[in-house]
């Protein structure tokens, strides 16, 4: 809170925004605590009150870490006034839904990204996508990032 606090008051909310990641797990960090819930509540009550633009709320399930339960990402939809952005795992119909449900603003796509660069264009003609190669992430190089061939249309 501190450091959104400080950025709030030198470029302000509409400048500011913040990736929270619930039940999220790394290395040693436990994914989960006694009163997860009441904290990220907590935290999107006093960023709201601070009128952030956005929080964008990360999943990491489809990678492996615990699912961020519907329950939070309710609450957090509930209290915080500005946009919500959901991240992880989404393909095109999964992401459709949660805007359609207005659980989300904006659905953040990352590693679909990587492997199509294209992705938008795909989406819109409902065109296969392109397995990102995992192997190559973050490693020197353009080998995994910018050699992606691009859908024909």
């Amino acid at each position: 809170m501190e450091v959104a606090k400080e950025v709030v008051a030198e470029i302000g909310g509409q400048n500011t925004g913040i990736r929270i990641s619930p039940y999220g797990a790394m290395n040693e960090m436990e994914s989960s605590f006694e009163g997860v819930e009441e904290t990220f509540e907590y935290l999107a009550t006093q960023l709201n009150r601070l009128g952030l633009t956005y929080i964008h709320i990360a999943d990491h399930s489809s990678m492996g870490a615990p699912e961020v339960p519907r329950s939070i990402k309710s609450k957090i939809r509930t209290i915080f006034n500005n946009a919500i952005i959901l991240a992880g795992g989404f393909n095109k119909e999964s992401a459709e839904k949660e805007l359609m449900e207005k659980n989300a603003d904006l659905i953040a796509f990352g590693r679909p990204f990587i492997s199509n660069p294209d992705l938008v264009g795909r989406f819109a003609e409902n065109a296969e996508l392109t397995i990102p190669k995992e192997d190559t992430f973050y490693t020197p190089g353009a080998t995994g990032y910018i050699d992606y061939p691009y859908y024909a249309m």
